[in-house]
């Protein structure tokens, strides 16, 4: 409780009051500039699916930061005001130095995140994971039963999925962890939104929607323009009773979506223009991204790359007048637009922030409906 109330006064509403004045006052960017206090560190392009969405497992794999570079890295991070870390891929685990990181990363004060397709979770994994010091865990489940595998690519992996579900579920009991499930929304499942999100509340698992990517290095593919981005009228309707179901399931068990009324409304919107430049970027000042060989990509993976945290300390790489600008650029949407980030966008935009409260109110009044 007090670590979540110290980031809410020293963090999340200082940010949202900048949000509010950058968005109206963009001469003030260099003197009310967002700094990064998050780091998703991508520490792997290895992956043990096959997602029909993504392109890491068809890239080819270099040559990874070793165990003591990335200790050298979480050292320069902690210096730089970052506190918080989140391990992604590829499919972080197939790192067998994860805990080792995690650990030394936690006894350096950050809190540490993970998200995870869940193939090598096991009981005796995840207590390692928790042991070493992470606190939260997303799992990735895009539909369920023969659904799930012709998404991910891989025969029989439903059930295992399901098995970390079970180890997840059980270990957020045990230790208190934060834990829930991310849903990556696109146009060849929405239908099995429902059967998802009805499974994770089984679990006592509330669920992010995450959705299609085309901009971003990892969803940079022609499928995801032509085969799975939502186009057409027969996918809006779709997605229209979709969202009908998110409101209602919002109004009547609010702890089981990480979403909010703003973001419903967003998503299609999103799909219709994926720029959305009334709502400013704050996902891409908060935070910065570094793939498995130490390239800084900045807040987002459309921003680029901007030199190499391992030859290069944070420190200067950040002061660097091309990171500078696309960061600025990236704030006031002067970009192609992603979803990246969209959920802590809305979250710390003001109006929306008050349109939320307003639709909680009113549906209070009328009784949920």
């Amino acid at each position: 409780m007090y670590k979540r109330a110290r980031k809410l006064f020293l963090s999340y509403i200082p940010t949202v009051v900048r949000t509010g004045i950058l968005c109206r006052a963009p001469s003030l960017y260099d003197l009310l500039e967002i700094q990064p206090s998050s780091c998703t560190v991508l520490i792997t392009n290895r992956c043990n699916l096959k997602c029909v969405m993504c392109r890491q497992w068809r890239e080819p794999v270099g040559k990874e930061l070793s165990t003591e570079e990335w200790k050298e890295i979480i050292l320069d991070l902690r210096e730089n005001g970052i506190t918080n870390i989140h391990f992604s891929g590829g499919e972080p685990l197939l790192r067998k130095d994860l805990s080792e990181i995690i650990a030394y990363a936690s006894k350096n004060g950050f809190t540490i995140g993970l998200t995870t397709n869940g193939i090598l979770l096991k009981n005796g994994l995840m207590k390692e994971l928790i042991d070493a010091g992470l606190r939260s865990v997303a799992l990735s489940m895009d539909a369920a039963g023969s659904a799930y595998e012709e998404i991910r690519g891989l025969q029989n992996s439903f059930a295992r999925v399901c098995e970390a579900l079970s180890v997840i579920a059980e270990a957020k009991k045990a230790s208190a962890i934060d834990a829930y499930i991310n849903f990556t929304l696109m146009k060849n499942n929405i239908a099995d939104l429902k059967d998802v999100k009805r499974l994770a509340d089984r679990h006592c698992l509330p669920v992010a929607v995450c959705l299609l990517d085309r901009t971003s290095s990892i969803f940079d593919l022609d499928d995801n323009r032509k085969k799975f981005w939502l186009d057409d009228a027969g996918s809006f309707e779709a997605l229209r009773a979709a969202l009908d179901f998110l409101r209602d399931e919002k109004a009547r068990r609010p702890g089981s979506l990480i979403i909010n009324f703003p973001a419903i409304d967003f998503i299609e919107s999103y799909f219709k223009d994926p720029r959305q430049e009334n709502i400013p970027c704050v996902s891409s000042q908060d935070r910065i991204i570094l793939d498995p060989y130490g390239n800084l990509m900045g807040g987002c993976m459309a921003m680029g790359t901007f030199g190499n945290i391992a030859k290069k300390p944070f420190g200067e790489l950040r002061r660097d007048p091309a990171y500078r600008s696309a960061k600025r650029n990236m704030f006031y949407k002067r970009c192609a637009g992603c979803s990246c980030g969209y959920l802590f966008n809305i979250r710390c935009c003001p109006s929306l922030i008050v349109n939320d409260l307003a639709e909680k109110i009113r549906r209070r009044i009328s009784g949920g409906a």
